[in-house]
Formats: C-alpha cells, structure tokens, sequence
C-alpha cells in the first residue's frame, strides 16, 4: 500500500490506484497522511474541508468519511488504521508507505552520502517521487503554503544540492539547460541563481551570467526594496574579472543565516499546572512540514502568557534559528493595538533586517517579512492578540506561532489553519499547590482548608492566587484563613471590567494588595499605569511622581515583590495587562484631572529632556526647536545611543499618547528631539510617522514655527529615502509658513537644505539662490554654524557649475565658520568637498593630504556617510594617478558603506566613481555594470547630477569595448543634461566623447 501526496492525491494497492471519492475525502485524507501518526484534531479537519462557515452536519460528515477509509483500508487488506483519540484522527501508518516520507528519508541519505555520484542518484529517485505541486488536485496556492509550505521548501533545497554536486562533477551543460526554466519560476532563490550563474560562467558563457544577476537584481530592487545576498554578489564580480569561480563545496552553498533572534520574556518563577496543556503543545507543535499556528485563549488573569513563554523557554532547542516575542496590546486601556506594519517592522529588526531596506507599506513588509522567514525553524510568540486581522500579515511560511488572545479568534483556524486552545482555571489541587510554591508547604498544610478556601475565592486564577499569596507574605497576615474572611467580605471594589469574565476574584485580590500598600506606593502604582510604552525604568517613576530615582527604584521593588508588577530584568519593569488596567481604574477613581495633568506633564518633559540630551549627544550639530537646554547631559554618543535603542518605541508611543491627551506640543517636541535618532538608525517609517502627527498638532494649535519644524523634519526623512521632490515641497511649504523669519535659525536651515535638495536635483543656479539667502541671514543673527552650511552649499553648487575658483573660497570661508562655531561634523564634511574640488582644478598633492585629513576625521565620529564619500573621492584621486589597486579598494569600501547607510542617492555617487575606476583600471565589464547600476540608481532619485556623470561613464565603456552607436547615445545624452543644468566639468568630459567619435 502507498499513500502519495506529492502531486494529485491517491492511494496505490498492489500497482492499482484505488478510488478514495472526491476533493472532500481526498482533502481529509491528505491531512492524515501529512500528519502519519500523530493526531489530528477533527476541528481542524473540519475547517479544512470548509473553507467558509461549515454546516450544521460538518462533524456527522468527518464521521462518514473516516469510516468509508476504514471501509476501503479493509476491502484492500491495508495495514494502514484510522485510529479515533480523545476527539481527533490519527493515521497509523508505516513511514514507508508515504511519498512524502521516502522523499525526506532520501534526502537525509543525499546528505550523508561523501560521494557526489551517490548524492545525484539519491536526489534524482527523491524528486522523481514528485508529480505535480503537492496536494495538487485537492488544494489551491493558499491552502498548500497553509498545509506542505516546509515541503516545497524542502524540495527546492534538494534540487539545488543536486545542481551543486553536478556542478563538482562538472556537468554544467546539464545544469544551465534544467536550472534556466528552475530560476523563470523562482526568481528569488539567490542559491539558484548563483548556481546557474556559475554553470554559465564555467560553460563560458560570462555575459548571459551577468544578465542573469542584473535581472535579479532589477527584480529585488523593484518588488522588496533589497540587494542580492552578498555572496551572490561575490560571485558576479569574480565573474566580471574572469577570476576562477568552483562549485559550491559540500555544506558551504547555503548562506548563513543573518541574525538568531532571542527575545523571550524571562521564564515564569513557580509554574504550576498545565501538564495536558503542554503535552497537546508538545505532541502538535514543530513536527509538520507546514507552518503550526496555535491560539490560546481564556479569560484574564488565567495565565495564557505565563503558559506561552513557560512552554517556548521549555522547547526553544527545537527551534534552532530562534524565538521571536512581541506583545500585540490587543486589549490595553492606554495603549492603541499594535498594527501589524509595525509589529513587522519590531519583527524584521529582531531578524537582523537593515530598518533601512524595510519598506513603508504594510504589503511590502508583509513580502520581506515571508521571505526572510522563509525555510527557518524559528518560534513566534503574538501576546495579547485582538483579531485575526491583526495576525494574518504576522503569520510566515515556515515555523510555530503561537498566539495569545482573550478572544477564541476562530477566524484564524479558517484563515490560518490555527489550532485552539482554550485554557480554563487551575484545578482546585494545582491551586493550591501555586500557594504552596509561593507560602511554603508546611504554612499550606497546617491550613489545607483555608489554603482551599482561598483558592476558590481567588476564582482558581493564577493572576489573582500569585496576589493574594504576595498579599500574605508581605501585609502582616498571620494566617490563611484571615486573609480569606477578609477576601470573603469584600464586594467589588472598582469598576474594573474584562470581556467575557467574571472578575470579581481578580478585583478583589488587586485591591486587597493595593489597599495594604502605604500610600506613597499606592500613588506610584497609580500613576506609573499613565506610561504609555511597554516597559518602564526607575528614571520614568521617579518623574511621573517627582522623587529622585532610588526613591522610585525602592518603591518598584516594593510593587514587583507584591507582584502588582513584573520585574523584566536589569532595571525594566512591566504592567499585566490587567493590572494596568486596574491601576489606571484608580488613577480615574483617586487622582484628580489636575494631579493627572501634572503626572502626564513631568513624564513627557522627561521623555523630551533626556531624548534631547540624546540627540544633542548623536549629532550636535543638527538644529533643534527653540527651548531649554537640558540640564542633564550623556558622558558620550555611545551611552546616548544606548539609551535611545533601549527607550525610543516608549517616546514614539508618549508621541501618541501627548497626542491623544491634550498635550500638543509634546508631540512636535518629541518628534524634534528623537531626529537625530530617526536619522542615524534610518527609522524613516517611524520618522514620518511621528512628523506628519507633529506637523498635525501643530496644525491644530496654530503654532508656525512648529509646524516650520515639522515640515524641516519631514523634508529630511524624504532626503534619506532619496524622495528629493517630496522634499523639496515640503521645505518650500516651511519657508512659507516662517515667511517673516518668526524662527530665524528654522528658516536659514530650510533654505540650506533646499539649497541641498536642488543640487540633486539638478538646479545648481536655484541652489545658489537659496545658499545666498540663507547666508545673508546668517550672518544677520552671527550663526557661524549656519553659515558654514550657508557657504558649504555655495561651494558645492559652483562646483557642479565648474566654477573652481569660486568653489574653492567658499569652501574655505565655510571651514573656517565651522571651526570658529566647534561643529567638527561640519568641517569634516567640508574637507571631503574642498578635496574634491582641489582634485578637479589639478592639485593632487593637496587633494590627498585633504581626503586623508576628511577620512581621519569622518572616522573618529562614526559618520559614515562622510567617510563613504570621502573614499569614493580618494579612489578618483588614486585613479587619476595610476595607483589602480588603492583606488578600487577605495571604491569598492565606498560603495558597501553606502548600502549599509541605505541612501540611494549616495550609492548611486559611489557606484559611479567605481566604474570610472574600473575602466581605468581596464576592466570594462564590471565598469559597465557599476554604471548601469548607478545610473538606475540616480533616476529612481531624480540625481541628476549623477545620472549625467553616468551616462558619460557608459558611454567611455562603450568606447573602450568599440560599441561606438552606444557610446555616442550616451554621450550625447549626458551632453543635453549637462547643458541644461550648466555642468560644465560633465559638459566637457560628454563633449570629449562625442568629438572622439566624431574623429
């Protein structure tokens, strides 16, 4: 007997196919066998079989059809069972009578095997067992990533282990003729394409390779905003200077994996309980090719997350590329859910993601998301999860999730084929076992009744037992049985209310807790329910209340010691969602508006002075709204990033919580302070984010030089993005908006940055203009910071206008502004650009000596992008002289810098001078390429000055390779742009071209 999955579904008896019915039976029938020997639970097979709401009948109709298979199994003499357990189905099988079980025991073979000829024939009879998609003719595109998602992976991975031993066995004719139509249906498989790269390569056929990286790359870049792996990446430029390319050797094919996140909560202390509920976990959970999805609902305080990570930290080996955690806020009463596109966003930064190449859209994260996750045994924990519709984006294509809801989500075992959980309370005997864990066996035994007693009045939830136990270890309770008359005497003290339970236990357990605490701690309780992020420090305390941090540091051990709140570890704690709840309950019950006011009013100046001193610390010389200095400053830029990475999602959220609390002009005054870390981590999601919400506040409170602010804020973000038009609107709205110089450092900085925003887009005469306004201000109100930025974009701007000379005292004039104001990030900008300029008027010594002066000091501040451009510069200076070799390292570093920065436009800069270097160098094709790929770049930005510098570069490779038609077109092309826009230097080089053709 044979049972095959691997195509259409079907059941094979002694070389005869046997009639099983129709989609339906063959549909429960593929679930068995995906699952042989495990079970099966009959809810799942149900929502299987109906996609959309079933009928009345659904379990009769499972009932039938399991017995019609037990009917056939009989009739065929099979040793196969369908076995019924505790309300599921399992299929007792032997492995071996499963296609998709020899396809994996072959593949384990292939990868044993030491011989490349053994490992061909393993892997050719293990994917001749494939006839088709699996499950073809029962499922759709949906339902088989739903049920085999790991069992596609599977196969692709063992054809690409068989492309490499044929490659070692230098079959590469074989494999560029199979793997051509492999990689037109896979297009993102970057092993697939480098496998066929490198069989093209070794055929000798170099220029179709290089196509082939080129259309993947255009492909990556267009649809998910990423670059090729780096090792694939290698590989096309040691086939673009025809360096020797081997085969794949065994186990080194597949690229590392990039990052192995660790992010679950600290296991709960004193579990107690929920041995059937793990084992169900246990025996359903990471077994199956597919991805598992659970939910585990219940009501509150029922421990649904203590049971989530207890059982995540118990199996995390099973999950060897990691475990990823991420509360969902489904149900807090200050926070908003978090969305899905930022819930993906905190995901792909916990997978090592770049924030830099992660998109903006929800749709475009949701594909990066699944391609990042794709093939990887990692484990997802969703806490507190609203609805299906905030999960569905989050679930991958390979893994376990679990989620956590006060909801059943029965949406999501439609949508997801999710299996559900519903955790009730703790038995009466694990009750009292939790007290015993928490008082001591010896007090719970001499008091077994009332220990019972209090169990049933803390309604067997874990929550309120852990309590009402830290209740009597710490209000003076001699005994047991008084804690429960006093427990049973209470009424319901607050108006506490939780969908779908009786809270009553729960209530009366906080408020007995919190009525024991002295007053002081009873207001920090209170008032720390006001912090609007996910974790709180000591720091955060200590100003809600206006008490010096060890004061809110005692008083937060006090409150974690009485489990009110959880301790996270180092110097972080937390809120229960519940307990959240219940403290802003008593906030509203005992705090007037007032004392609330002034406790929302000293968080958010806290958030805002440390944010600032944090910026100020980052990038000093970055302009800030007018207001205070802060009076507490960061040792150094390390600490300050430190704590910027540690609380920046907590200021984002009091943005939104100013926002939604009558406290406007923290939201353009947050989103100020936190700039300089938007820019420097590359936030620009979150960035435009929290500006277009200032830009609102300060809309809706008419204050002009706030929103001028904004729209500088929002400007910069474009820039980063290389949405130089959307930019440059903005800023033109700012200077409308502080048209009477209401903030006259705000509007010298817009028309600085208009100035910047015009050169790349190719109008250096209007960025002239705006330089010479923004200087004459500046030297209005003495800003030497500021004119040194005035004289700077003056400098480069005759520059692209071949004004040497010009160029070259301005740039002088502006350094010696930078130096006289202390802004060392100025004037290490400045020097890369007088380098430049020097280089081009013909002075090569001092151009040298500048750009290793520029380089030594972008370096010892960590800007990298002056560090890139200071590279890309110095590698045309190498060039010009003949030192070939330091000019392509220069080049090549130059151009990694600026994928990591993650600025198109100034990889496209960076690109452009490493083609003039490789032609130099005489190696045109990989010349052409760096070209091409910098002119793609440029006109994706609108970087026209680059774009014009490229086509010059193209069309000298095209020369030099005798393409003259080519040459001519780009040369000719370039000489229109750079007449237009009045680049002279680009102008000659395009007119030498074209005369040289001419002659």
């Amino acid at each position: 007997m044979e049972f095959r999955v691997l195509g259409p579904v079907e059941i094979w008896s002694e070389g005869v196919r046997v009639a099983i019915g129709g989609r339906q039976p063959r549909l429960l029938l593929a679930a068995l066998v995906l699952e042989a020997n495990r079970p099966v639970p009959a809810d799942r097979l149900i929502d299987l079989i109906w996609a959309q709401a079933p009928p009345p009948s659904a379990r009769a109709t499972v009932q039938a059809m399991v017995s019609r298979l037990r009917a056939t199994f009989r009739q065929i003499g099979a040793s196969a069972q369908l076995l019924s357990e505790r309300g599921a189905y399992r299929l007792h099988t032997d492995p071996a009578t499963v296609d998709a079980h020899r396809f994996s025991a072959l593949v384990q073979q292939a990868a044993g095997s030491s011989d490349d000829r053994t490992t061909v024939e393993l892997l050719d009879r293990a994917l001749d067992l494939w006839r088709g998609e699996p499950l073809l003719d029962v499922v759709d595109d949906s339902g088989r990533q739903l049920l085999c998602s790991g069992l596609v992976e599977a196969r692709w991975t063992a054809a690409e282990d068989r492309a490499d031993a044929l490659l070692r066995l230098g079959r590469t004719r074989r494999v560029v003729r199979e793997l051509s139509d492999q990689v037109a249906g896979q297009p993102y498989r970057h092993r697939l394409v480098g496998q066929l790269m490198t069989a093209l390569y070794l055929e000798g056929q170099a220029d179709r390779a290089s196509e082939v990286y080129r259309d993947l790359r255009t492909r990556l870049h267009d649809d998910l905003g990423l670059e090729p792996s780096r090792e694939l990446s290698r590989l096309h430029r040691l086939i673009l200077r025809g360096e020797p390319v081997l085969p794949a050797e065994r186990d080194d094919a597949l690229p590392s994996v990039p990052h192995r996140p660790e992010e679950l909560p600290q296991d709960v202390p004193g579990f107690i309980g929920r041995t059937d509920e793990m084992t169900r976990l246990d025996q359903l959970s990471g077994g199956s090719s597919a991805t598992t999805v659970w939910v585990l609902s219940g009501i509150p305080g029922v421990g649904k997350t203590a049971l989530a990570v207890r059982w995540a930290h118990r199996v995390r080996d099973a999950f060897p590329d990691g475990q990823m955690f991420i509360d969902l806020r489904g149900f807090d009463v200050e926070r908003p859910p978090v969305t899905p596109s930022a819930a993906l966003g905190q995901l792909l930064g916990g997978l090592g993601v770049d924030p830099r190449v992660v998109p903006d859209d929800q749709d475009g994260r949701v594909s990066l998301f699944r391609s990042t996750m794709t093939g990887r045994r990692i484990l997802l924990v969703l806490d507190n999860a609203r609805d299906a519709d905030q999960v569905i984006p989050l679930i991958p294509p390979s893994g376990t999730v679990l989620i956590t809801s006060r909801r059943r989500l029965g949406e999501l075992v439609v949508r997801a084929g999710a299996r559900s959980l519903l955790l009730g309370v703790l038995s009466p005997t694990d009750s009292v076992r939790l007290l015993a864990a928490m008082l001591g066996d010896e007090a719970v035994r001499v008091e077994a009744g009332a220990a019972a007693r209090l169990a049933h009045l803390c309604g067997h939830l874990p929550l309120a037992l852990r309590i009402a136990a830290a209740n009597l270890q710490t209000s003076g309770h001699p005994h047991i049985a008084g804690l429960a008359e006093e427990l049973d005497e209470g009424g319901p003290l607050t108006s506490l209310t939780v969908d779908g339970a009786d809270e009553g236990a729960v209530t009366k357990a906080f408020a007995m807790s919190y009525r024991a605490l002295p007053t002081a701690q009873q207001r920090m309780f209170r008032h720390i329910g006001l912090v609007p992020g996910g974790s709180f420090t000591p720091h955060v305390a200590a100003a809600l209340e206006g008490v010096a941090p060890p004061i809110a540091t005692r008083t937060l051990r006090a409150l974690a010691s009485a489990h009110l709140i959880e301790h996270q570890g180092g110097d972080r704690y937390r809120f229960h969602d519940l307990l959240r709840q219940y403290a802003v309950d008593r906030l509203v019950t005992e705090d007037d508006d007032t004392t609330r006011h002034d406790a929302r009013q000293r968080l958010l100046e806290h958030y805002r002075s440390r944010a600032d001193a944090a910026g100020r610390q980052l990038i000093p010389h970055f302009l800030r709204l007018p207001g205070p200095v802060p009076q507490q400053s960061f040792p150094d830029a390390d600490e300050a990033s430190a704590w910027l990475d540690a609380e920046a999602a907590n200021v984002i959220a009091a943005i939104n919580h100013a926002a939604d609390h009558g406290h406007a002009r923290f939201v353009w005054q947050l989103t100020d302070a936190l700039r300089a870390w938007f820019h420097q981590r590359g936030r620009r999601a979150e960035w435009l984010s929290a500006a277009t919400g200032g830009l609102a506040a300060a809309q809706a409170a008419n204050d002009l030089t706030a929103q001028a602010s904004m729209h500088l804020s929002i400007a910069l973000a474009h820039v980063t993005a290389g949405r130089y038009e959307e930019a440059r609107q903005h800023l033109l709205d700012g200077l409308r908006i502080n048209a009477h110089d209401r903030w006259p450092e705000g509007r010298t900085a817009l028309l600085n940055n208009l100035s910047a925003v015009h050169q790349r887009l190719g109008n250096p005469r209007a960025a002239i203009d705006c330089a010479q306004q923004s200087l004459e201000l500046n030297r209005q109100y003495r800003n030497d910071g500021g004119e040194a930025m005035s004289l700077a974009n003056l400098g480069f701007a005759h520059w692209q206008l071949g004004a040497l000379s010009q160029a070259d005292q301005h740039i002088r004039d502006a350094l010696a502004c930078a130096e006289r104001s202390g802004s060392r990030y100025n004037e290490a900008v400045l020097l890369v650009d007088l380098a430049g300029i020097r280089r081009d008027r013909g002075d090569q010594e001092a151009a040298e000596e500048l750009y290793n002066r520029a380089l030594v000091a972008n370096r010892d501040l960590g800007y990298r992008y002056g560090e890139a451009t200071a590279l890309s510069g110095r590698a045309l200076l190498w060039s010009m002289t003949g030192r070939a070799p330091r000019a392509c390292a220069d080049a090549r570093q130059a151009v990694a810098l600026t994928q990591e920065i993650g600025d198109a436009g100034t990889e496209a800069w960076a690109r452009e001078a490493y083609g003039r270097v490789l032609l130099a160098a005489e190696r045109p094709a990989e010349a052409a390429e760096e070209h091409r790929l910098a002119l793609d770049l440029a006109r994706q930005t609108r970087f026209v000055w680059c774009e014009a510098s490229a086509l010059v570069g193209l069309a000298a490779v095209c020369l030099a390779t005798e393409q003259p038609d080519v040459a001519r077109e780009h040369a000719e092309a370039a000489l229109r742009m750079a007449i237009e826009a009045g680049y002279r230097l680009i102008e000659s080089r395009a007119l030498g071209l074209v005369k040289t053709l001419d002659d």
